[in-house]
């Protein structure tokens, strides 16, 4: 019984979904608003003047036994000859309003005008043309301030389909008003000017000692500034001293590849030479022999530490102290653990060194795989970039010709 309540509950919602959504698209087929173009079975709103032209598909009954399409296209409303000459008149009347932009008025035009080729409320075409077109542009651009008032016209042309019309608006260009500032430097160029004309024969040309009751200085306006030098040279500074921390710090991480590609080699060579019966003092003393005879070229860090151990040692320092100021100064684990060695059979003696030093010489191998590894992990790494730049050329140089042919 459950088992059949289960089953109903399932195909419930379902079921209800499917009854709304054809409940209500029989409501909103039946008794819903119906949009379209044709308005009381035949008629069909124009656009208004200035609109544009529409296309409606429709379907038409009558002509056959079923409705057949049709395509109807209806044009804006326009205008009679009358009706174009009101609309002419009375956009004149306002016209001013409409074009002074931010001029008093078009007695006093010392911006530009707002010429429009239409207007939008009426549909009416406009064409303009200046009697002054190297002072005041068919677009209304002043492309010259005048000195003077000057009186022009506009000549402007009102178009519809069924009628047209010229008429002249008549426009003064006034000079363009000046701040307080601009006519006091007006004034002094004046008196310059004077002053220049009037010393043509004179070694110098003396500039005006006041204007208005007020004493004027001259100065070369091309000043240099040099203030900006001091904090050129603290910035350079601190990125030479940045510099030179870099620098430190590379060199330190070259130095400690440096040791640790080394160690597996010192390791297997202090084996062998204490292998051969030598002692420890003899083969270090005989690694730095050959490392000297070769010219010490290239440098390589671990020999040179060891290089100074030796002579620590000639100089009278203690065997076992020397070695272990030789891990100090390496400050790296491998060889901190070897300078622990060599100490404690100094002090007291370790018969299984030599396999003892065997297997730090696997261990070292071991970790000198592992660097050189990582090392060309970040080799490949570094060759991304010129590797994408190079692909980026190639792809420009594939697809711009190949888009200038399909152009």
């Amino acid at each position: 019984m459950a088992k059949g309540k289960d089953g109903r509950r399932i195909w419930l919602l379902p079921a209800l979904c499917v009854i709304g959504s054809l409940g209500l698209f029989l409501a909103l087929t039946c008794f819903g608003p119906v949009e379209g173009p044709v308005e009381e079975g035949r008629r069909i709103r124009r656009a208004d003047y200035g609109g544009e032209a529409q296309s409606y598909e429709l379907l038409v009954e009558g002509l056959d036994q079923e409705p057949l399409p049709v395509t109807v296209e209806v044009g804006r409303r326009e205008y009679s000859a009358k009706e174009a000459m009101a609309v002419f008149y009375n956009l004149m009347n306002g016209l001013e309003e409409k074009i002074r932009g931010g001029n008093p008025s078009l007695m006093e035009v010392s911006q530009d005008l707002e010429l429009f080729s239409a207007d939008e409320e009426t549909g009416v075409e406009c064409q303009w043309q200046s009697s002054e077109p190297e002072r005041l542009s068919s677009a209304g651009e002043i492309r010259e301030p005048v000195a003077e008032p000057l009186d022009m016209t506009l000549f402007l042309k009102l178009r519809t389909e069924a009628k047209e019309a010229e008429f002249e608006v008549p426009v003064r260009l006034v000079p363009p008003a000046l701040t307080n500032q601009e006519k006091l430097l007006e004034q002094l160029g004046q008196m310059i000017r004077q002053a220049d004309d009037s010393q043509r024969g004179e070694e110098y040309l003396e500039l005006p000692e006041d204007l208005n009751g007020n004493s004027l200085s001259y100065r070369t306006a091309e000043s240099n500034d040099y203030g900006v030098l001091p904090v050129l040279g603290v910035l350079a500074a601190a990125l030479l001293f940045m510099r030179k921390q870099q620098d430190e710090r590379e060199a330190e991480k070259r130095r400690e590849r440096s040791l640790l590609l080394d160690h597996a080699e010192v390791v297997s060579k202090l084996m062998v030479f204490i292998g051969a019966g030598m002692t420890i003092r003899g083969a270090w003393e005989r690694m730095v022999k050959d490392y000297e005879a070769g010219g010490r070229k290239p440098e390589r860090a671990a020999y040179e530490e060891m290089r100074k151990t030796y002579f620590q040692m000639v100089n009278g320092m203690p065997e076992g102290e020397a070695y272990r100021e030789f891990g100090k100064r390496c400050r790296l684990q491998p060889y901190l653990k070897l300078s622990s060695l060599l100490e404690q059979n100094r002090k007291t003696g370790t018969r299984n060194l030599r396999e003892i030093l065997r297997e730090e010489m696997e261990d070292a191998f071991e970790l000198r795989k592992n660097l050189a590894r990582r090392m060309g992990e970040e080799a490949g790494t570094k060759l991304l970039l010129p590797l994408f730049m190079m692909l980026g050329t190639v792809m420009v140089m594939i697809m711009v010709p190949a888009m200038m042919t399909m152009g």
